[in-house]
């Protein structure tokens, strides 16, 4: 093992949080949702919802832990292929109200990591030498500071063009490999 340090973001990354967001959205009376329409980082203002209301849906994604998939299915696997190549730590913006639902998550589909970071608005403050996240945001933050950031593929952040320090991936496992790659 090396001693790099690897984030690794929960919802969207690990998580199909967004998959099961719209399952609990489509089944109210609002207009449907397909993963596709989630085209930007906040659609939520674009379909007329406050961010209250927003975080109240993913407060009951999470509450519904047990439904919730991950986004892989062999993910617990290519974690522990990430572990052997440094530290992975979870760091993800879930509010701490959350987190008893994201350990029982994470323990569920055996999930290895060595420390679990939540409520995190700027990822940027902590010192990791890869981050496999999916927001756009995180992404141009991060990789203009000159530090690897590895973007999850995801309808809400395709409009971000990958630089030196930036690259799209499609898949963990695929995460995975460039680190490899970077460490022969």
């Amino acid at each position: 093992m090396t001693g790099m340090l690897i984030a690794i973001d929960l919802d969207g990354v690990l998580s199909d949080s967004m998959g099961l967001w719209i399952s609990i959205w489509n089944s109210s009376n609002y207009p449907k949702l397909s993963y596709e329409d989630i085209s930007e980082w906040d659609f939520w203002r674009r379909i007329g919802l406050n961010e209250k209301r927003f975080s109240e849906i993913f407060d009951e994604v999470w509450s519904r832990w047990e439904d919730l998939q991950p986004l892989e299915h062999d993910v617990s696997e290519t974690v522990e292929r990430l572990n052997e190549l440094g530290v992975v730590d979870i760091v993800t913006g879930r509010p701490s109200r959350n987190s008893p639902f994201i350990i029982k998550w994470l323990k569920k589909h055996r999930i290895n990591y060595r420390k679990l970071i939540v409520a995190v608005e700027k990822k940027s403050k902590y010192p990791y030498d890869v981050y496999i996240d999916d927001s756009p945001i995180q992404a141009l933050e991060i990789s203009s500071m000159g530090r690897t950031f590895l973007l999850r593929d995801q309808p809400w952040n395709r409009h971000v063009e990958p630089n030196r320090f930036l690259k799209r991936v499609r898949s963990l496992k695929e995460a995975y490999y460039v680190i490899s790659a970077t460490l022969m």
